[in-house]
């Protein structure tokens, strides 16, 4: 991820571009290939599918060169140009970069490469990070455009072949669901309950989104002008049912399926559909792809801890899933420190409750004004086509988030002083320095809060918090803590996040144990720092997943797309681990 603050871009920024650009084309096309003349010695190159099938990050020179000579031997890369928008940017008072985007082709595909520079100690600027990435497949037209909607009315039968069915329709779901569409792969999309969009209208009536507007459209179409810079859940929900009719994907509401079997020798799933109040259909497909939230709100059962003394209590207990507004009672008291637990205490306050929030550890905590500047390129008068945003908002792997312990919103951190600070001074608990925002925001996934008002209600009093002990037990009227001291509440409202869920888990529970047999028995983060298994191979040939946020189904949807539109082509080896030579 990028989010480095931008300054103004020296004149000989471009040239210097122009001249690794062509130090990177005399290394690739080294009869020994190398790297050294335009990669430093601790360099990261990410690839998302321009010279291998699969997502991989490789970090130190001579890991990259082991590793990328034979795919980019194979790949055959020319016609290199690089395009307009190079600049200078800043991580902190004293790391400078020129960042910048270079188009080529490769014998199979167009593709885009994002490079980052840094000066070394001889002077010359060669990439501390490169991510290459495949924009579309020699001979494949989108569609869009010449063909919206992008589908056919649907003829709904009792048996029905498609090339995919994607398995959950939030906007992960449909993003695929467009992008496969886009490139004349007929997509079924099953969806359990009754309305596209119920994911989000079923959560409590304050949720927004925590992007602004710009950041947060599906392919293909935007969201539509509003007043609000933050995306309230139903006008979400409303997009989606709106996205949905706007491009003609098929969907099958209040469906489920309710046997799945693979045939390896014609590549083919057999999928029989339950509906809700009609007799069950079969469809026939070569892909199948999960997108019903992994590891998110849609894909896991929610978490609520074993605390003794919960039949004495006289009040109610929920877990955040099943908030509302009008749940609120007198006395509320919100466990866990997470976006939706400052949220729903912020709520309660604003309605008149006794609210608090017990903070059981740190909290890495920024303003929206903060985040805003993060996600430079998509908002204000220099807003970026999204496309491009998109390229220089994963221009930094996340590997080197993890491994050179930066935080890119360093640059930012006098914006936020004043806030820690007084949090502080009202008991929140807030993390060391090394253990930095974007840290828990990209590699961990939680333990962070964008403040979008709760902060202000803790620091004036309307919010207590209790942080740094445990809960020993309820009582008739409230919380007993281990130190002995007490929280009254009426509510009591469980933020604690949703059982850990492994991809092979979530294969069984949706297409059986056989299926799941076949799945790498992985979760979280690979070797290389990329999700496992997700909007990627998953070990089982047509099983794919998923998931993450809008901008995760913007971008993320059109790789697992290509991936699935390069099978179809034939363009990988048996062993599906590298691409032909053509």
């Amino acid at each position: 991820m990028s989010g480095i603050e931008t300054f103004s871009a020296p004149l000989s920024a471009e040239a210097i571009s122009s001249a690794w650009l062509a130090a990177l084309i005399s290394d690739l096309s080294s009869p020994s290939f190398t790297l050294k003349h335009s990669f430093t010695d601790d360099s990261y190159w990410r690839d998302l599918l321009a010279f291998t099938p699969d997502f991989r990050t490789l970090h130190a020179l001579p890991k990259i060169e082991q590793f990328f000579s034979v795919p980019v031997a194979v790949a055959r890369p020319s016609r290199f140009r690089l395009l307009p928008g190079v600049r200078n940017r800043r991580i902190g008072p004293t790391k400078t970069f020129i960042q910048g985007i270079i188009q080529f082709h490769t014998v199979i595909a167009q593709c885009t490469g994002v490079f980052t520079l840094t000066q070394s100690e001889d002077s010359s600027w060669k990439a501390w990070s490169f991510v290459t990435m495949m924009d579309q497949l020699s001979g494949v037209v989108d569609r869009f455009g010449a063909h919206t909607p992008l589908c056919r009315p649907a003829e709904w039968n009792t048996t029905m072949e498609y090339t995919a069915v994607v398995v959950g329709a939030g906007q992960c779901g449909l993003s695929v669901a467009a992008r496969l569409e886009n490139l004349g792969i007929s997509t079924l999309v099953l969806e359990r309950s009754g309305a596209i969009g119920n994911s989000w209208r079923s959560r409590y009536e304050s949720l927004e989104t925590n992007t602004p507007r710009a950041f947060n459209h599906l392919p293909f179409v935007t969201f539509p002008e509003g007043r609000e810079k933050y995306i309230p859940c139903g006008d979400v929900a409303d997009y989606l049912e709106n996205y949905q009719r706007t491009l003609g994907l098929h969907v099958l509401t209040l469906a489920c399926i309710s046997a799945a079997s693979y045939n390896a020798s014609s590549s083919t799933w057999t999928l029989s559909i339950s509906l809700s109040g009609q007799a069950s259909i079969t469809v026939t497909a070569r892909h199948l792809i999960g997108a019903t939230g992994v590891g998110t709100m849609g894909g896991a059962l929610p978490f609520m801890p074993s605390i003794p003394g919960t039949n004495s209590f006289l009040g109610s207990i929920i877990h955040s899933s099943k908030y509302r507004s009008s749940c609120v009672s007198t006395k509320v008291v919100v466990v866990g420190a997470g976006c939706s637990a400052h949220d729903i205490a912020q709520d309660a306050a604003n309605l008149g409750c006794q609210t608090v929030l017990v903070q059981r550890s740190p909290t890495a905590v920024v303003s929206r004004q903060t985040m805003d500047r993060f996600l430079t390129g998509y908002i204000g008068q220099d807003a970026l086509p999204t496309e491009i945003a998109d390229r220089f908002y994963v221009a930094l792997p996340l590997s080197t988030v993890q491994n050179s312990q930066y935080d890119a919103m360093e640059a930012h951190a006098h914006i936020d002083q004043d806030l820690r600070e007084d949090l502080s001074r009202h008991g929140y608990l807030l993390p060391g320095p090394k253990d930095n925002f974007l840290h828990r925001l990209s590699i961990r996934r939680g333990g962070y809060y964008i403040d979008r008002g709760c902060a202000k209600l803790i620091t004036s009093g309307k919010i207590t918090v209790k942080s740094g002990h445990e809960i020993s037990h309820f009582s008739p009227s409230g919380l007993v803590f281990d130190d002995g001291s007490r929280a009254a509440a009426d509510l009591v409202v469980f933020a604690t996040g949703y059982s850990k869920t492994t991809i092979k888990q979530v294969a069984e529970s949706l297409f059986g144990p056989q299926v799941a047999d076949a799945v790498h028995n992985i979760g979280g983060w690979d070797s290389d720092c990329e999700l496992a298994g997700i909007w990627r191979p998953t070990g089982h040939n047509g099983l794919w997943f998923a998931e993450g946020d809008l901008f995760s189904a913007r971008f993320y949807s059109q790789f697992l797309a290509l991936q699935i539109m390069a099978r179809e082509m034939g363009l990988l080896s048996p062993d599906q681990r590298t691409y032909i030579s053509c």
